[in-house]
């Protein structure tokens, strides 16, 4: 039922929503958020007020969006879809941008004593008290999906195959990390992630260009693949409706949001603690897509490609993933899955911040959020064991439910974000 779900309804629905919609908001915003990349690189160590810095909010926020998104999630979405998702990752991602940075300046204009998020202006901006608990009970279903389960299933795979490790123990063990970074707050939240996530994006990257420039000679190649596989239409006889749910196109779309969460509605709640001016943080939202899917995915991607010319085993996207970085040797192999790790961790820690956010919205009070906690970290011990198929199915149909419904909702705000735009980038 799920994979029915995914494969005629959401998933040919969110490619185009997503290109419709971000066409939209990059001519209401007139081009100038992607007119002005220097602008991000002038935010990063801004710092100002009481709030968390902008960059460190950013980094919040990509501990939720690097995961294993970036790593299983694109080796996944090879083997189902072909090389040609890559091209369709590409694709969304330039939408993803603008969209991202819509959905991060929305968030800032309608926030509330350090609180925001898609719930926030839903209901103040849009007036709709009912929608915003309809996605706020959404995030809060899709934290123990995309946000706790995902991960936690590929951690566990990732250290069983490399380490030997029992899913039961990975499972375990996040389950108290989780619990312990959470009594932190956003703050604890933040530290940990300003330290981890720059230090495992430089590594990965490290790696995964070694063996791009190592086997650069295969690049032609691969490229060919992607561009070749990109506009394979056999679903449904071919033409346009075999276009929007060919396999390629589909997951090309779904894995890329899931990696990058654009539209998603959950950056929101990470961005709206920082102290900075509404656009300003907008553009952290571009930063993150970019980073997320342009470099690490695009990497990731590559290298899977070139380890397997000929035709893609039939694993799971963490073992894929694994395997394909074993070209260098063991260790090669051995990094990727601990850094999986590390990143799934922050995934689920990040997710968890979200949850409780939107618990807040829902009106809950501290013992309901003391027990989310405790529940938030046994979902953790039961995805180490699920089964992957079933997982990344549950974590589809989430994030394309949140990205329809909330990337709608960032197109009737639109006035009040392109106002904000008009005010940065011109004052």
């Amino acid at each position: 039922m799920l994979s029915f779900v995914n494969r005629m309804i959401l998933g040919p629905a969110l490619p185009c929503v997503m290109a419709v919609c971000g066409t939209f908001l990059l001519m209401r915003f007139r081009l100038f958020p992607l007119r002005h990349p220097i602008r991000t690189v002038r935010a990063l160590s801004d710092r100002r007020g009481d709030g968390i810095s902008p960059f460190r909010a950013a980094c919040v926020a990509l501990s939720g969006t690097l995961g294993v998104g970036n790593i299983a999630g694109v080796a996944s979405a090879i083997a189902m879809g072909g090389a040609g998702s890559v091209f369709w990752m590409w694709v969304s991602a330039f939408f993803a941008m603008i969209i991202k940075y819509a959905e991060v300046t929305t968030a800032m204009l309608y926030r509330k004593n350090g609180h925001g998020g898609a719930p926030y202006y839903m209901e103040k901006g849009i007036g709709s008290r009912r929608l915003a608990l309809f996605f706020a009970g959404l995030i809060l279903f899709s934290s123990f999906t995309v946000g706790n389960t995902v991960q936690s299933s590929a951690a566990a795979e990732a250290l069983r195959v490399s380490f030997g490790v029992p899913k039961i123990m990975t499972g375990v063990v996040f389950a108290a990390l989780t619990v312990i970074l959470l009594g932190g707050g956003v703050k604890r939240v933040a530290d940990f992630s300003a330290v981890v996530i720059p230090v495992l994006s430089i590594g990965y990257v490290i790696l995964s260009l070694a063996i791009i420039i190592r086997n650069g000679a295969m690049l032609p190649s691969v490229m060919a693949r992607i561009i070749g596989g990109a506009f394979e239409f056999r679903a449904a006889g071919g033409g346009l409706a075999g276009f929007f749910i060919s396999r390629a196109v589909r997951l090309g779309a779904s894995r890329g949001v899931l990696s990058n969460e654009a539209g998603c509605g959950t950056a929101a709640f990470a961005h709206s603690s920082a102290s900075s001016k509404p656009a300003e943080q907008g553009v952290f939202g571009i930063f993150e897509v970019f980073v997320d899917t342009v470099l690490l995915c695009t990497l990731t991607a590559f290298v899977v490609l070139i380890a397997f010319p000929a035709c893609i085993p039939e694993l799971d996207g963490m073992a894929l993933a694994a395997e394909a970085y074993s070209v260098i040797g063991l260790p090669g192999g051995v990094f990727v899955s601990a850094s999986s790790a590390v990143y799934a961790l922050a995934s689920v820690v990040c997710w968890s911040f979200y949850g409780q956010e939107s618990l807040i919205c829902l009106g809950a009070g501290e013992k309901a959020r003391r027990a989310y906690t405790l529940i938030y970290g046994a979902a953790g011990i039961a995805g180490a064991i699920f089964t992957p198929g079933f997982v990344w199915e549950l974590a589809d149909m989430s994030v394309s439910l949140m990205a329809l419904v909330n990337t709608v909702c960032l197109c009737i705000l639109s006035r009040g974000s392109a106002r904000a735009t008009r005010e940065y980038f011109e004052g």
